[in-house]
């Protein structure tokens, strides 16, 4: 959009927003803002948006990929007087809809864990299977080099069980351990 634009809250508009790049993504692939018909006269910085086919850039490098690293924390553009066009600030007022309009929240809530506890709890029906999700979290996690952000991962494994947790951190260190790293 246009700096200084923002969507209403209008739910046509709204689904249309989120229809039209699901549709390009399909019909183009992942990168399709990427094509030079698509790409935006402005310097966008969106590093949600890593790798797949047709990319034109230098994919955002070694930035993360996801809101909330410690490693490169995410800030917003914050409007300055005098400065011609700008990004929208985050606290303009919007209309009232069904529930207030925000400009971006990133916040976990308990209730993000309540379908992921059920699950646990369903896959410990069968034997060895909570076992096998363990094993293919630790292959992933025992690769985080930074100790701050193995101990961020265990902290949201155990909302979900904190079995889950002993166990994951248990294994994960030993598999450490032993790599010697």
């Amino acid at each position: 959009m246009v700096p200084g634009i923002a969507a209403s809250a209008d739910p046509v508009l709204q689904a249309r927003l989120f229809a039209y790049p699901s549709a390009a993504r399909y019909r183009l692939g992942v990168n399709y803002q990427q094509l030079p018909t698509n790409v935006a006269k402005v310097q966008v910085y969106c590093p949600f948006q890593h790798d797949g086919a047709m990319r034109f850039d230098e994919n955002y490098g070694s930035d993360p990929n996801y809101v909330g690293s410690s490693i490169k924390p995410t800030r917003f553009y914050q409007e300055q007087k005098g400065g011609g066009a700008s990004a929208l600030a985050l606290n303009t007022e919007h209309e009232k809809w069904v529930g207030e309009v925000s400009a971006y929240t990133s916040e976990i809530t308990d209730d993000d864990f309540v379908q992921p506890a059920a699950l646990w709890d369903i896959i410990g029906r069968e034997a060895g299977h909570q076992d096998m999700i363990i094993e293919n979290l630790v292959s992933s996690i025992k690769d985080i080099t930074y100790p701050e952000l193995r101990k961020a991962v265990y902290s949201l494994f155990s909302r979900v069980n904190h079995d889950l947790r002993s166990k994951l951190e248990q294994r994960t260190e030993a598999a450490i351990k032993a790599a010697g790293f």
